[in-house]
């Protein structure tokens, strides 16, 4: 009976360790704050896409057509300007019927072919001539421009050092202002970490090539992507 006396007493007190142990970490006295950062990085790939679509009174016919411009966009893609098949892909082919409204009444037109390929190619330089030359095709579109780095790994990097940073800045000044010192790191917490590419305009791609041209080139600036990283971290207070 003796042993059995001696082993309740210790179940309860191993029982009250956690809530003890919780008790006196809900005592140490931290500081919570988020950072944040941008990275300025300079685009080196372009990306635009190509769609060719026509209507004729067949299938066949309408197919073909298609097909025969989008053959022409990429040879002079790839003869012209030396792009890479590599960086072409066909990302979208349909065929439908196409109607039109006659006196309030749906009458077929014919049967329309869409073929639409997506072009990627670092040698920006040239894209606002790209435009110019596939601009000449009848039949096709072409799609505003997307500029974006290929490889973002060592900006992000930066960006999310600079945030920890960032934070550790806004720590320091809380405690500075509240007479304590900014101690330990308790937890880091990842937060967003994101790029947005640039948008151009297919028109502003073709005036820059028309500048470059002209005797008196006007200024053009593709701009930068901003990288942008945050996170949040706790640190202790030491008195």
């Amino acid at each position: 009976m003796r042993v059995k006396a001696l082993i309740i007493p210790a179940i309860a007190l191993m029982a009250l360790m956690p809530l003890a142990a919780a008790e006196t970490l809900e005592q140490v006295p931290t500081i919570s704050v988020s950072g944040s950062a941008e990275v300025k990085v300079e685009p080196d790939t372009a990306s635009f896409s190509i769609t060719a679509s026509f209507t004729e009174e067949t299938t066949e016919e309408a197919m073909s057509k298609a097909s025969e411009m989008a053959n022409r966009a990429v040879e002079i893609l790839t003869g012209t300007f030396g792009i890479s098949e590599d960086d072409l892909s066909t990302s979208f082919i349909s065929v439908s019927p196409e109607y039109r409204w006659v006196d309030d009444e749906q009458v077929l037109a014919g049967q329309n072919a869409t073929q639409r390929i997506d072009v990627s190619t670092h040698d920006l330089a040239s894209i606002g001539a790209i435009y110019s030359e596939l601009m000449k095709l009848n039949g096709i579109s072409v799609s505003d421009v997307t500029l974006d780095k290929e490889d973002k790994s060592a900006e992000y990097a930066e960006a999310r050092k600079n945030a920890v940073l960032d934070a550790y800045a806004k720590a320091s000044a809380y405690a500075e202002a509240a007479g304590v010192f900014v101690g330990k790191v308790l937890s880091i917490s990842d937060g967003s970490s994101y790029a947005v590419p640039l948008y151009r305009s297919a028109n502003l791609m073709m005036a820059k090539a028309d500048a470059a041209e002209s005797s008196a080139a006007a200024s053009y600036y593709a701009g930068d992507i901003t990288v942008s990283a945050s996170v949040s971290m706790v640190y202790g207070i030491e008195q």
